[in-house]
């Protein structure tokens, strides 16, 4: 947690000399919200996709006329959620994730549209393992989930205007978070689709303020 809180302070540093230098790069700073629904892959019982929330701030740095660069510091839950209850050929079991993220996200822009892909590196900060049925049909503590998620993301977005945007961001695990669980075929992945809305924040007023008392 400590190295992904250092390595965004560090990126908001770096773009933020970066936005000053000769080449007059512009930055921008906003808050992201999101809802998203979650599920792992590797799962011995039914499952179906867990509805969670995603909530963080972001650095953008415009590095050309088309394309920005993103980096982002979130609080996001993953997991996922068993079917219906009442009828015994379905899952009953419930698994909630809870992360710190960074993705570093490359945007391609065409006027109020874009298009972003990247990695993301998480660490997990909490985890609940739950069944109907009283007890797993294996082992937790001999099939561990690893302290870390490393993903790629693929999504779009809208702008709506200098302030307000919509996107729509796939997301998907390029490592396991977990070995390979008893009676299944695949390794356990976290995957999941998230609907956020970001607003940019804005300083210039302020600094503006601030330099018309300084006069």
């Amino acid at each position: 947690m400590k190295k992904l809180f250092i390595f965004f302070v560090m990126s908001i540093i770096y773009f933020d000399v970066w936005s000053q230098g000769k080449l007059k790069i512009q930055s921008k700073f906003g808050l992201k919200l999101g809802l998203g629904m979650h599920t792992i892959t590797g799962c011995p019982v039914k499952t179906h996709p867990k509805s969670t929330l995603m909530g963080g701030m972001w650095v953008q740095l415009k590095i050309s006329k088309s394309w920005t660069m993103q980096s982002e510091l979130n609080i996001i839950g993953k997991g996922t959620a068993g079917d219906n209850h009442d009828k015994s050929n379905y899952g009953d079991y419930f698994l909630r994730l809870s992360y710190f993220e960074v993705p570093i996200l490359f945007q391609y822009n065409k006027k109020k549209v874009y298009f972003e892909f990247g990695p993301a590196l998480a660490a997990l900060i909490n985890t609940g393992e739950y069944t109907d049925r009283g007890a797993l049909p294996f082992q937790t503590d001999l099939y561990p989930f690893s302290n870390k998620d490393f993903t790629f993301n693929l999504g779009t977005g809208c702008v709506f205007n200098e302030k307000w945007l919509v996107g729509l961001r796939l997301i998907h695990s390029l490592l396991p978070v977990r070995k390979q669980l008893p009676g299944t075929s695949h390794q356990v992945y976290n995957r999941g689709i998230i609907l956020t809305v970001s607003r940019q924040i804005s300083f210039k007023s302020s600094k503006n303020k601030h330099s018309e008392d300084l006069e």
